[in-house]
């Protein structure tokens, strides 16, 4: 089958996909807003300082000229005085300011020249220019009789200057200045109305957007989840007729490269378990019988659907992180049950494969199971007979710690002794009374009939009948308990003659 397209994506990437679909256009739609707005204030606050600026000089500027003027008019004032800025009329604290006239006019200039901002063109525009006109004019007048107070008969002529240039030029300006805010107040009204015409269109776009990426996000949210339950419920299936005897049941490949790596290990693993039962019949009947069982009861069928069951319900929460980590970790389960076809591996592959199994039941038993892993780094090289621990671990968690109120711990220690090693299984859980201890010791010592499998001490026995089988003497198994305390379990391993194994 040609994959092309969505299908050449892995999970992560698919992930990343519906992030990106959504976040990038939401994140546009954010911004096209901000920056509506934005543009909103930036014209409100322009239009606020420009009335700002023409109003101050509406108010105060025709008086202060008007007043000014006429007092150089009548000689009160020697307007020689103005070269050094505004003049202090009177003593007291009710003394008078006299504005200087040429800088009211220059500061108006400046003012209605450089500061305001404008559009060339408009209406407001054109008031400016009336109003930048009549200061040209007006500081023709202001100069031409400040020139004329210091001559002498030249008091008619100022009169009239003041009466028909001054006052006129002063109530022109100060009406230039009142069209200008009526224009600027009626721009601001159409910026209002624009923004409400934009912030509707707006609304109405952003909406069918919205809508867009939430049908967009569910279509591929749904695809993704599909292409992640749909494989898993297959290999659960084929978990579920391996687990029924089916030898024949193979998991099928499909598009997600994470899920066909747990489909080839699900595969070769039933090809190594088909394998294993053919050899059971040429082998040694006593040694390869108790291989076998141990094989079946490790690679559980059950455990297996279960934790893909839990996948399955973990992706179907878009509980991504969740999903990749057990994924990872059930094949990391598997690839060390598979080891290679080989019986012995390192003690860091053992420490692993019980870390995998741990981590599998710790996020299904969450509430009621805590662990810790202590193994000598010193011993992590060595080689030991595989799948020792977890029948041991299992035991403790599910006849120790889960049939314990509140749950409990499992403690996993390992070190160098005499010429060995040695681990140590420890759980808080509900632990054994004497008699039933003493009926498990006797088991695992031989001197009872073989257990049946059903029975919780078989995964203890297989264990027991194992080490005894490829260590002989060197090795030993004991179980300590207390009921209500807790039980420990003590392996205890000689070294390997490197000829009795297969190096990985």
């Amino acid at each position: 089958m040609k994959v092309t397209g969505f299908r050449k994506l892995t999970l992560k990437m698919r992930l990343s996909l519906l992030l990106f679909v959504i976040a990038i256009p939401l994140t546009g739609m954010i911004l096209q807003i901000l920056r509506t707005i934005q543009n909103y204030s930036d014209s409100y606050n322009q239009i606020m300082s420009n009335l700002k600026i023409a109003n101050e000089y509406n108010i105060t500027f025709k008086e202060d000229m008007e007043y000014s003027m006429y007092r150089v008019m009548i000689g009160l004032i020697d307007a020689s005085e103005f070269e050094s800025g505004d003049i202090l009329e009177g003593t007291t604290k009710y003394a008078t300011v006299l504005k200087n006239p040429l800088n009211m006019i220059h500061s108006a200039r400046y003012a209605f020249g450089s500061t305001i901002e404008r559009i060339p063109g408009t209406d407001s525009d054109i008031k400016i220019r009336g109003i930048l006109s009549c200061l040209d004019t007006l500081e023709t007048a202001v100069s031409r009789m400040v020139e004329n107070s210091a001559l002498p008969g030249t008091y008619e002529e100022n009169v009239s200057i003041w009466e028909n240039d001054i006052k006129g030029l002063c109530s022109m300006i100060q009406e230039y200045i009142t069209q200008y805010t009526y224009y600027e107040l009626s721009h601001m009204e159409e910026l209002q109305k624009q923004m409400e015409i934009q912030t509707r269109q707006s609304v109405g776009i952003f909406i069918a957007l919205l809508l867009g990426i939430l049908v967009l996000g569910f279509c591929l949210s749904t695809m993704i989840t599909k292409s992640v339950t749909t494989p898993i419920n297959s290999l659960k299936n084929t978990a579920e007729r391996l687990g029924r005897g089916d030898l024949e049941a193979r998991a099928e490949l499909y598009d997600l490269e994470e899920i066909n790596i747990l489909a080839r290990t699900f595969n070769k693993m039933s090809d190594e378990i088909a394998g294993l039962m053919e050899k059971t019949k040429q082998e040694q009947k006593n040694l390869r019988e108790a291989e076998l069982k141990l094989l079946q009861a490790q690679i559980n069928p059950h455990f297996l659907y279960n934790t893909l069951d839990s996948i399955v319900w973990m992706a179907e929460g878009s509980n991504s992180r969740q999903v990749v980590e057990m994924t990872t970790d059930l094949s990391d389960f598997f690839r060390t049950v598979l080891s290679g076809g080989n019986d012995y591996i390192t003690i860091a592959e053992e420490e692993g494969h019980i870390r995998s199994y741990l981590k599998i039941q710790k996020i299904r038993y969450e509430d009621i199971l805590d662990y810790s892993i202590d193994i000598d780094p010193a011993i992590q090289k060595q080689m030991i007979l595989k799948m020792i621990l977890q029948p041991i671990v299992e035991n403790a968690l599910y006849h120790g710690i889960k049939n314990k109120r509140g749950g409990g711990r499992i403690t996993i220690r390992g070190y160098a002794y005499a010429d060995g090693v040695r681990f140590e299984v420890e759980d808080n859980g509900t632990g054994m009374d004497e008699a039933a201890l003493q009926k498990l010791r006797k088991k695992l010592q031989g001197r009872e009939n073989r257990p049946n499998p059903g029975r919780n001490s078989f995964g203890m026995y297989n264990v027991a009948q194992r080490i005894r089988m490829y260590y002989g003497d060197r090795s030993d198994i004991t179980v300590t308990s207390k009921k209500g305390a807790g039980t420990c379990v003590l392996i205890q391993l000689g070294q390997l003659d490197e000829t009795n194994y297969k190096k990985t």
